[in-house]
């Protein structure tokens, strides 16, 4: 069988025509491929169309389907009456590992117990509905449907709104407000957690945050909760003597037996000790709730047309799949790239979710072509009914939210509602890894465009001076030992090593090592940040990449995209983000890492004198670095001399790259960091550090120190006081990685912590 899409389609595809498809397949794939952060897929832009009719036969089947599996679950672990009946397969599902006997007895708050169910079904060739599948333990396909609507939208947009079509966002609209009245706990607004396992695929993870997006729930990993007296609570930034906000239900998308240590045994996630009694207590919800794998099992599958017989004295409308049977086929791509649209069997993915009146399906989903060519992704359109056409659904009746008690006693503002230590220091780091980045790309670009334009002289200031920049590449980068033990006249070493400190991903500090880390914090944070930053984090892995392939362009080209990639990227991050905690511990971040990244550079190339020329060429290096050249112009008019570069970097309050600006806004950050009084762990080495800095003379500084006994490059003061301002900046750093996000151990969770 093949299922016919509407005319006003076909019309529609005909009108792109063979190139207009191609296109718009390869510009979905690659907007996807930006905002999920993973390998480029094979997306079809012709959508699999559902009419009215066929979407309310299967969305019926669906609803029928998770009601019955609700009540299945209910017996299973409750009375456990189906279980001597000889519908039922009773000695499989008791010898099934998903089988949690720590669940029995759990009370449910509503009046279903599951909360989600997806369903993978397909068209048999005699046009029923048949399931494939059912993932119930962690459903998913929320975010995966809506990102695949999105693109397609805008990759075709006159084949989207030529089509009338169901809209995805008032289902969820209804689903937060079923949520919040699930969850309201004695006259208050309930909060929901979404609870997720931290070392998941970037698909999964994506799925999982544009859900939580949606719902308005936090993100939090099993680390982030912690129970006490049978309740909940979230760990807050702050000291552990906090008792953290409640937490009225976990929607959990990690697997059951990785939730509670205690009860269920250990496990790779560590989970959440006690949490399995404190649903026993009722004081915390848990959807899908605990041991719901149980309904995926196979022999449970077969017999769900006898069960629904037994528990919903109905026909079981949508049968299990024959394996035999051939299937539908569905207008798509042809695989093989010809120019003709080619007919392919299809599997579809379909999410039902709890709402107040019972259940509802997400009127789209995800198809996935199933045979023997290329695998790809396509949209599934629900169409309007044309004899009743569908209005805008009226918006839901707003919950007006409780005000907060009168802020903590230890005077955390409202505005801090869902911040947890783990996203607190994802946060943190986010802003010390684009700033890693963005100095390491800026130091190497400079040094690449200088060291090329030395090559040209051949006299000695010119040699002294590429060695101290090449140098100074490995002492910012704590790349060791680096260009300290190559031949810099060897121009094909240091070509090795340079390319080396761009693509190396195993060596820490290296640009590919450093973006990685950049680019896994990010992940971590899709539900506090903009869309906008996916596609400008997916162009600058590419770059990254592009440096150690085969057709990469030249290194100083590459090394200007990565830079204008982090520009994007700040500007993105700060056009968007709010202006609460989470922003302060990003911007305490790139803070710290800009103050250690800037003395770490300077200490390294003006931390000896050299002959006057080369200091000269080092020190115009330096401010091409620090993009302070035109301001050291209008302040100075002359030439850059080493002396008064010093000085402008270390004081003019107004230059972004300086010392004295990062302090400034370090000091502003903390101020507004929630405390209950000022924490002298944090304000001691902030405090110690603008004395030391003050007191600095750029002149003296730029002295050789009295023991001195090699001209050539003898030690100035710069290196002992610079190294101790970069402790006491490590101390800073330590300090509030032990004050908001212990444990301590977590400083160095996606990298290193020694530039």
């Amino acid at each position: 069988m093949i299922s016919t899409p509407p005319r006003a389609l076909v019309d529609e595809l005909d009108a792109l025509g063979p190139l207009g498809r191609r296109r718009a397949a390869t510009s979905a794939a690659r907007m996807f491929a930006a905002d999920v952060s993973t390998a480029t897929p094979v997306i079809d832009p012709v959508p699999l169309v559902l009419d009215a009719d066929s979407w309310s036969v299967l969305s019926t089947g669906l609803i029928q389907r998770v009601r019955l599996l609700d009540a299945l679950y209910g017996d299973l672990y409750g009375p456990r009456t189906v279980l001597g009946t000889d519908v039922a397969p009773a000695a499989q599902l008791l010898q099934d590992p998903a089988y949690l006997r720590s669940a029995v007895g759990i009370p449910a708050r509503g009046n279903h117990h599951l909360f989600a169910l997806t369903s993978t079904v397909t068209r048999t060739a005699e046009g029923s509905w048949v399931v494939l599948e059912d993932s119930v333990d962690v459903p998913g396909g929320a975010g995966t449907t809506l990102e695949l609507r999105r693109v397609l939208s805008r990759c075709a947009p006159t084949l989207y709104r030529s089509t009338p079509l169901r809209r995805l966002h008032p289902f969820f609209d209804a689903l937060r407000t079923s949520l919040h009245q699930r969850t309201r706990s004695d006259g208050r607004a309930g909060r929901t957690v979404v609870l997720t396992d931290e070392s998941e695929d970037p698909m999964r993870g994506f799925d999982h945050s544009w859900l939580a997006n949606l719902l308005g729930a936090p993100m939090v990993s099993a680390g982030d909760l912690r129970t006490g007296s049978g309740s909940v609570t979230l760990r807050l930034p702050g000291l552990d003597s906090d008792p953290g906000d409640a937490v009225d239900a976990v929607l959990r998308l990690v697997p059951s037996q990785l939730l509670d240590p205690l009860d269920l045994g250990p496990t790779p996630l560590g989970g959440v000790t006690g949490l399995v009694e404190a649903a026993r207590c009722g004081d915390v919800e848990i959807f899908n709730p605990l041991g719901a794998g149980l309904l995926e099992n196979p022999d449970l599958r077969s017999a769900l047309p006898d069960l629904c017989r037994q528990m919903l004295h109905e026909d079981l409308l949508l049968r299990p799949a024959d394996p035999e049977a051939a299937g539908a086929r569905w207008l798509s791509l042809d695989p093989r790239g010809g120019d003709a649209l080619v007919e392919r069997p299809v599997r579809i993915q379909l999410l039902v979710m709890g709402t107040e009146d019972g259940y509802e399906v997400l009127p789209g989903g995800i198809a996935t072509t199933s045979d023997d060519g290329p695998p790809a992704l396509k949209d599934v359109w629900v169409t309007v009914a044309e004899t009743s056409p569908v209005a805008d659904p009226a918006p839901p009746a707003e919950n007006v939210a409780e005000p907060r008690t009168a802020a903590r006693t230890r005077g955390m503002l409202s505005a801090y509602p869902a911040m947890t230590r783990s996203i607190g220091s994802d946060l943190f780091w986010f802003g010390r890894y684009l700033e890693r980045v963005d100095s390491t790309a800026r130091l190497l670009r400079t040094v690449l465009d200088t060291v090329n334009d030395l090559d040209a002289e051949h006299s000695p200031a010119a040699r002294t001076a590429q060695a101290v920049l090449l140098e100074a590449v490995t002492e910012a980068t704590t790349t060791y030992p680096g260009f300290l033990d190559v031949e810099l006249q060897d121009r094909e070493e240091v070509r090795t090593e340079l390319e080396s400190l761009l693509t190396d991903l195993a060596r820490p500090g290296s640009l590919a090592q450093s973006y990685t880390a950049l680019a896994h914090t990010t992940r971590t944070l899709r539900d506090l940040i903009s869309d906008d930053v996916w596609p400008v984090i997916a162009r600058m892995r590419q770059e990254v990449r592009a440096l150690g392939g085969p057709d990469r362009p030249p290194l100083e080209q590459g090394l200007t995209d990565i830079v204008d990639g982090c520009l994007t990227l700040s500007g993105a991050v700060a056009d968007s983000m709010p202006r609460n905690l989470g922003w302060d511990l990003t911007e305490v971040g790139r803070k710290i890492e800009r103050a250690m990244s800037l003395l770490a550079l300077l200490r390294a190339t003006l931390g000896r004198r050299r002959v006057r020329a080369a200091e000269v060429r080092v020190a115009g290096a330096v401010a091409l670095i620090t993009e302070s050249g035109a301001s050291y112009r209008r302040s100075y008019h002359a030439a850059v001399q080493p002396e008064l570069l010093l000085e402008l970097l270390l004081n003019d309050p107004t230059l972004p790259r300086s010392i004295a600006f990062q302090l400034e806004r370090l000091g502003m950050a903390l101020d507004r960091l929630p405390e209950v009084t000022p924490s002298p762990e944090l304000r001691a080495p902030l405090i110690a550090l603008r004395s030391r800095i003050g007191s600095w003379e750029a002149r003296e500084l730029l002295r050789p120190v009295a023991d001195a006994d090699d001209s050539a490059s003898a030690p100035t003061a710069l290196l002992e006081e610079v190294d101790a301002a970069i402790d006491l900046l490590r101390e800073l750093a330590t300090a509030l990685e032990n004050r908001f996000f212990r444990p301590s151990e977590s400083t160095s969770r996606w990298g290193i912590d020694d530039v």
